[in-house]
């Protein structure tokens, strides 16, 4: 078991979602290893059969286990850890991370001086070479008015080394689940994760509905989190892609404005159908059958986005123009596809109304 030595104990509960593979040990035993120490660790086992969660449970006595009767897919887990949490802020924390000393105070310390902050994410390296940062966060999530999201340090395939290029903190459009610190009170406010996303874009989504009422989330690049990455779905797998394709346009249908929706839905079906005949064109079959798969999955959830839809104007605080200023205004899509970079702005962490600068 990790020593406890002399640590500062902070009014939080990191929940780490669980399905098999004992990469859990490592991620449970950084956490406990550090002098900055949450209030509670719950490991939330999402139906595994190899043993892990048992084992865990008899290794780290001082930790909390749940498990789930039957799997309800990495959503469900972490949607049932925020709901089981005793403290006022819950860490998410994929089971493949591996955290370094001072993350967790930077994360508290930044949501207790900052009401307004509904989330923040420490850096995301990856665990193989820490000098490069990792595709599942990077240094922070951004994203453009059609959808399509990426991040500092990282937008599609490409994936920057880490020079200290985006050292300065600033607010950002979203964080990544991989290490994900959020305010439980506003989770009660606008809703806990979409479990009908199963896994991939569920926690933009629920950034985008922190914007919407008001919020900010903030990058934290002095606190630092090593990740594995890709465990759950390989990158080529069509369940991956279909997720991130289907549920990339559902929270454009979900959290746009009425008005907006009638311009930004035909652009981005158009950008979808040139994904599918790109990859149909390039033998990129698996490809092109999730792009243009992800457009049914999308018409076959019109009743949910709805209900969603109806349920968001509740809580709306920005209107849907003061939200598309922390979101760049242009296709990221096309900009990769003609060989630009990556846009990093708006920058839009040096004003508290979250409007670009």
């Amino acid at each position: 078991m990790a020593a406890e030595a002399e640590s500062t104990v902070y009014n939080a509960s990191v929940i780490i979602p669980h399905y098999a593979g004992s990469q859990v040990f490592d991620c449970i035993e950084s956490v406990l290893s550090c002098p900055d120490r949450p209030a509670e660790v719950i490991l939330i086992d999402d139906a595994s059969t190899d043993g892990t969660a048992y084992e865990a449970a008899e290794r780290y006595p001082s930790i909390r286990v749940a498990r789930n009767r039957k799997n309800f897919g990495f959503v469900g887990a972490c949607n049932r850890g925020i709901a089981e949490a005793l403290y006022q802020y819950a860490v998410l924390l994929n089971d493949d991370a591996i955290v370094e000393p001072g993350w967790l105070a930077a994360c508290i310390e930044a949501l207790e001086s900052d009401p307004e902050l509904a989330a923040v994410q420490p850096k995301i390296v990856q665990a193989a070479d820490p000098s490069r940062f990792e595709y599942a966060g990077a240094a922070g999530g951004l994203i453009d008015r059609f959808g399509y999201p990426y991040a500092l340090g990282r937008w599609f395939e490409t994936v920057e080394t880490d020079t200290g290029q985006y050292d300065a903190p600033r607010d950002i459009f979203w964080a990544s689940g991989v290490a994900i610190a959020l305010r439980r009170s506003v989770a009660l406010e606008i809703g806990a994760l979409d479990t009908t996303f199963v896994m991939h874009m569920e926690e933009i989504d629920w950034c985008w509905r922190a914007w919407i009422a008001g919020y900010r989330v903030r990058n934290l690049p002095t606190a630092r989190v090593r990740h594995i990455g890709a465990k759950t779905l390989a990158a080529d797998s069509f369940r991956k892609m279909y997720l991130n394709h289907r549920n990339s346009f559902m929270m454009v249908l979900k959290n746009t404005g009425t008005l907006a929706l009638f311009w930004i839905v035909p652009i981005r079906t158009v950008l979808e159908l040139i994904t599918f005949l790109g990859a149909l064109v390039t033998g990129r079959f698996r490809r092109a059958a999730a792009a243009i798969t992800a457009l049914f999955g999308v018409l076959g959830s019109v009743r949910h986005i709805r209900r969603e839809r109806r349920r968001i104007a509740t809580f709306r605080r920005r209107s849907d123009r003061e939200v598309a200023r922390m979101m760049y205004r242009g296709s990221i899509a096309l900009r990769y596809l003609f060989g630009r970079s990556a846009p990093v702005s708006p920058a839009i962490g040096s004003r508290k109304n979250g409007g670009a600068t």
